[in-house]
């Protein structure tokens, strides 16, 4: 499966180009959304979703978080 970070999908959500000043632009809007976090349903890490955290939590096995970073050892 496709690894993608928490900054990477965050870009995607927005239909921005993945570079520094986007992250940190785009990073902020996400981090101010109080309640909501950027996550993805199953195994599709590729659509990017706005979900409020306690959805999460109850359905963790449906709603998934994105990796702060990348952690080639967890690459299958």
């Amino acid at each position: 499966m496709i690894t993608i970070t928490r900054e990477q999908a965050i870009c995607v959500f927005f239909c921005e180009e993945y570079n520094e000043e986007n992250v940190a632009r785009l990073g902020t809007r996400i981090n101010n959304m109080q309640d909501l976090e950027i996550c993805y349903m199953n195994d599709n890490p590729t659509e990017p979703i706005l979900v409020h955290i306690n959805k999460i939590h109850c359905w963790p096995f449906k709603y998934r978080r994105y990796p702060a970073q990348y952690d080639p050892s967890s690459a299958q």
